[in-house]
C-alpha cells in the first residue's frame, strides 16, 4: 500500500519521495487513514524508530487550513532535541505546501526570541510542556483555534514528571480538540492521563503488540571480570572501530566519569548528563552528528528525545532501573527498517537480571564472548604540575580532583606531593594520555593547567 493509497495528497507524497520515503510503516498504515477520516482521540502504542513523527504529522498537514493563520496543531514533546526534529518534519514534509508554518519552543533559549517568532502566522507548534506554560501565562500565544493535540513520547513526559503540566496545559484546550496519544510503553501513568483526558470512544492502535522491542535488533550481553568492565568495553569497541553507538550508564557521574575514561583511546567518545549547559549539549550533539564523536556516554534523562540516524549499537553500561528503559535505549538503533545490536555488560550476579528483560519484553540475549587486552602492569611515571598550595591544593582533594576530571581511579594515584606552585605525583604509564586529554586546556584560579614528565623544567615552570 502507498502513501496516495492511504488519502495522502500529491504535494505531501512529492516531498515524502524527495527525502526518499516511498513506503508507509506499520503505524502509518494504521494512523494515518484514522487522523485524515476521524475525530475520535486516538491511542498510538509503538517501538520507538517506527517513524510515528509522519504517523501524526502528514494527516495534520493535510487537514491545516493555510489560509487560517491561527495555531490549529499542537504537539507536546519531552525534549528541545525531539521538539526540533519533529518541528523539521512538519517543514520538510510542507515543502509544497501552500505556506503552512510550525515553529518549535522549548526551554533553555530565550523566550523573547521565541514570543517574536510566534506573531508570525503559525499554524503548529512544538513545545516542551514547561516552555509552553510560560508562553500561555504570558499570553503570547493561542489555543483558541486548535484542532489537533499530540502527545509525542508520552511516557517519556511521565518519566519526566510532566504530568502537572500536560493537565494544565489540557485545561487551555477546547474539549472538542482531537488528541492523540503516542508512546512506546503504557505504564500506569500514561493509562490515567489516557483515563482522565481522552473521550471514551478513543481508538487504540498497538503495532505488534507481542514484540514490547523492535525484532531487528539483536540482543546480546558480555559476562566481565570483576576489575575489568572497562577493558570489555574497549575490547568491544575496538573491533567496532568505524562505527557509532551510545553507551548508557545510570548517573550522570558514572556518564562523565565513563567519557574521561576513555579519552585519548582510538574510539573518540563524549559525555551527555545533566550537569551540560544548552551550549556544551549542542556542542557535543553536533560532534555525534556529524561523525567527530563514534560513541555518545549518555544517562536516560539526558539522552530523552535525540534523534541520530543509523547507529549501529547501543551499549547498557550499567543496566537500566525498569523495563521500558531498556525498550526505550535499545529503541535508538536499528531505526527505519534497518538492524542493531543491543548489549549489555553485567556481572555473573546479573544474569538474572537478563532473564527479567527477556520476559518482560519478550526477547532472547545471547552471550557475546570478547577476550579484553589486560596490560601487564609497568612502572609508574612521576607528572608534574603547575599547581599547588598557592591553588588551594592538598594532597586529598588534589587526588579527588583528578579522580573526578581526569577519570582516575583513587588507587591508582601514589606518592602525591604538594608544593606552593607545583605538584607531581605518580601513575601507570598507561593514564598518562587520558589525564593530558582530559586536563587539557584546563584552567583553575586563572591558572592554566600545565603539566610535564620534566622534574627540572617543572621547577623552573617551564611546561
Amino acid at each position: 500500500m502507498t502513501f496516495a493509497d492511504l488519502g495522502i495528497n500529491d504535494n505531501i507524497i512529492q516531498a515524502l519521495e524527495g527525502n526518499k520515503i516511498t513506503k508507509p510503516t506499520d503505524i502509518q498504515l494504521q494512523a494515518i487513514p484514522h487522523i485524515l477520516q476521524h475525530n475520535t482521540d486516538l491511542v498510538a502504542v509503538a517501538q520507538t524508530g517506527t517513524g510515528k513523527t509522519a504517523a501524526f504529522c502528514l494527516p495534520i498537514l493535510q487537514n491545516i487550513d493555510p489560509k487560517l493563520p491561527k495555531i490549529q496543531a499542537l504537539v507536546l514533546v519531552p525534549t528541545r532535541e525531539l521538539g526540533q526534529q519533529v518541528a523539521r518534519e512538519f517543514f520538510l514534509f510542507s515543502k509544497y505546501l501552500s505556506r503552512v508554518f510550525a515553529e518549535a519552543v522549548y526551554g533553555g533559549a530565550p523566550i523573547e526570541d521565541q514570543i517574536l517568532k510566534l506573531k508570525r502566522p503559525t499554524h503548529v507548534v512544538v513545545a516542551t510542556p514547561g516552555r509552553l506554560i510560560d508562553l500561555l501565562e504570558r499570553n503570547a500565544l493561542s489555543l483558541a483555534d486548535l484542532k489537533y493535540l499530540v502527545l509525542d513520547e508520552a511516557d517519556e513526559m511521565m518519566n519526566m514528571g510532566f504530568k502537572t503540566e500536560i493537565d494544565n496545559i489540557l485545561n487551555f484546550c477546547k474539549k472538542d480538540i482531537t488528541k492523540m496519544l503516542f508512546t512506546a510503553t503504557m505504564p500506569t501513568d500514561v493509562k490515567q492521563i489516557i483515563r482522565e483526558n481522552l473521550r471514551p470512544d478513543f481508538v487504540e492502535i498497538r503495532i505488534n503488540a507481542e514484540e514490547f522491542v523492535n525484532q531487528k535488533i539483536e540482543h546480546q550481553f558480555m559476562v566481565y571480570k570483576q576489575g575489568q568492565k572497562l577493558e570489555y568495553l574497549k575490547a568491544f569497541l575496538l573491533e567496532r572501530k568505524h562505527q557509532r553507538g551510545i553507551a548508557f550508564c545510570r548517573t550522570k557521574i558514572a556518564a562523565k566519569r565513563l567519557a574521561k575514561q576513555l579519552a585519548g583511546f582510538e574510539v573518540t567518545a563524549d559525555a551527555l548528563h545533566g550537569n551540560l549547559n544548552q551550549e556544551m549539549r549542542d556542542k557535543v550533539m553536533r560532534g555525534f552528528k556529524k561523525d567527530r564523536i563514534n560513541l555518545l556516554v549518555a544517562t536516560d534523562i539526558a539522552a530523552r528525545g535525540i534523534d541520530v540516524k543509523d547507529l549501529d549499537y547501543i551499549i547498557h553500561y550499567h543496566l537500566p532501573e525498569k523495563s521500558e528503559y531498556y525498550t526505550h535505549r535499545s529503541g535508538r538503533t536499528a531505526r527505519a527498517g534497518k538492524s542493531g545490536l543491543s548489549i549489555c555488560l553485567v556481572k555473573t550476579e546479573e544474569l538474572e537480571d537478563l532473564k527479567t528483560l527477556e520476559s518482560d519484553l519478550n526477547i532472547q540475549f545471547t552471550e557475546l564472548s570478547i577476550q579484553p587486552k589486560i596490560e601487564k602492569p609497568s612502572a609508574p611515571i612521576t607528572i608534574y604540575t603547575n599547581i599547588g598550595f598557592g591553588q588551594g591544593f592538598t594532597k586529598g582533594n588534589l587526588r579527588e580532583f583528578l579522580v573526578e576530571e581526569a577519570g582516575m581511579n583513587m588507587d591508582d594515584i601514589q606518592n602525591i606531593v604538594v608544593e606552593d606552585n607545583r605538584s607531581y605525583f605518580d601513575v601507570p604509564q598507561k593514564y598518562e594520555q587520558q589525564i593530558y586529554m582530559n586536563l587539557k586546556g584546563f584552567k583553575l584560579s586563572h591558572r592554566n593547567l600545565k603539566f610535564s614528565l620534566d622534574a627540572e623544567k617543572s621547577k623552573r615552570n617551564v611546561y
